[in-house]
């Protein structure tokens, strides 16, 4: 969100990645789940990277990349410092990472998150695996806790912006 501040900058860019990544990483990986209103309509969507995929070719970088430019070209450094710093946070042994977990705000509270969660938890548990997950909002993190995910880290990125790093042992752990 900081990254791009203009709500509709940000919605715009956003889009074009989300559709960029879920056509050129996700579904060719079968790790995307969506969810769907009464009326058809989606209700959101969650976007899992299996243990030892989240080190892209060179395909998947531009489909991640791309879509960042132009509006995000002024922004880049930030974006990799972000980057970085998140990277070194991530546990070393291998784990489902969920990339982006978002219900529209009209279906949220409607059970859409948690059955969104639930087939990555379902895989990481059946083949005992860890999740990890980063979230922009603090609220967020009794959502996860329901879900068995435990807060680890706190970053705080620059003034008045957080990021907080969850972890979900593996079943049985």
């Amino acid at each position: 969100m900081w990254l791009l501040p203009d709500d509709r900058v940000r919605a715009r860019v956003e889009r074009r990645q989300y559709r960029s990544l879920v056509r050129h990483v996700f579904v060719p990986r079968k790790s995307g789940w969506l969810t769907r209103r009464p009326d058809g309509e989606a209700a959101g969507g969650a976007l899992w990277y299996p243990p030892g995929t989240k080190k892209h070719n060179f395909r998947e970088s531009l489909a991640e990349s791309l879509p960042f430019l132009p509006e995000g070209i002024p922004h880049l450094g930030k974006a990799s410092k972000l980057q970085r710093l998140i990277v070194s946070s991530w546990p070393k042994e291998p784990h489902w990472y969920l990339s982006v977990l978002s219900v529209s705000p009209e279906s949220q509270r409607q059970g859409h998150g948690g059955a969104l969660l639930q087939p990555g938890l379902d895989a990481a548990d059946r083949d005992g695996f860890g999740c990890w997950l980063e979230t922009q909002r603090e609220s967020n993190i009794p959502f996860y806790a329901r879900f068995g995910f435990e807060l680890v880290k706190e970053l705080d990125i620059e003034q008045g912006v957080r990021l907080w790093l969850m972890w979900r042992p593996p079943a049985g752990a």
